[in-house]
């Protein structure tokens, strides 16, 4: 029977997921313009397959939670951070999607289907694991599971606008950079033995600031841009 925690956890995970979707898309597809940039079908269906991949993400960095000491949290941010990226990149460098314009659209697709059942899970258990959570509890990590939300999408569609132009070596390590840096400023968010309050804030507010750049950076620069370019191309085309 479905209780209070998990409609919580449902509610931080996919919502944001989705509304942040709609908002970032919503410009390139009908009735905005006449001719969508991207098939639904397939923002579908990279969306269900990350959802699949956020609840295996997040079982893998539960296990290593488990078997991780002080002295391996930093292997750990790198190892996680690199093997997450990495199967982005698989997916969408899948020879269909290669030096495609709608390439970026589908790793936005895919980054928010990852960000919702990870952050759906990662809000449950810890819900979950206080004693008596209240409603301030419950609001205050769900704007923490935003920021899950905004660090998948925007490191997914860096990638698949690398993918798109045909540069990896540019995109892939800024992407993996993010997710690395943010870890890490998010993380020390709760080693509260090394950086007490309110020191640990500037961790908080760190991580904050680098996932609302890399989305501004997406939704008004990447995007955008990979669509002057695909109108260059045509023109040059018919030319």
């Amino acid at each position: 029977m479905v209780d209070m925690l998990q409609i919580v956890s449902a509610v931080a995970g996919f919502g944001p997921a989705i509304f942040l979707l709609y908002f970032t898309l919503r410009k390139y597809t009908f009735p905005q313009v006449e001719k969508p940039y991207f098939d639904d079908r397939r923002i579908f269906m990279l969306f269900g397959l990350g959802i699949v991949l956020g609840m295996v993400i997040f079982a893998f960095e539960r296990w290593g939670a488990t078997i991780g000491a002080a002295e391996t949290v930093l292997a750990l941010i790198l190892g996680f951070a690199a093997m997450e990226e990495l199967l982005k990149l698989v997916i969408l460098n899948y020879p269909k999607f290669q030096r495609k314009v709608d390439t970026a659209f589908y790793g936005v697709a895919l980054g928010m289907g990852i960000a919702s059942t990870f952050t759906f899970a990662t809000v449950y258990v810890f819900l979950l694991e206080l004693s008596d959570p209240t409603a301030a509890d419950a609001i205050a990590v769900m704007l923490l599971g935003v920021l899950f939300v905004l660090l998948h999408g925007s490191t997914t569609a860096i990638i698949g606008t690398g993918v798109t132009r045909g540069n990896l070596k540019g995109f892939f390590p800024e992407a993996l950079l993010i997710h690395i840096v943010f870890s890490m400023l998010y993380e020390s968010f709760f080693v509260v033995e090394l950086f007490e309050p309110p020191a640990n804030l500037l961790g908080l507010v760190g991580a904050t600031a680098l996932v609302v750049y890399a989305y501004q950076k997406v939704h008004r620069q990447l995007l955008p841009g990979v669509i002057r370019d695909a109108k260059r191309l045509a023109q040059k085309k018919k030319a």
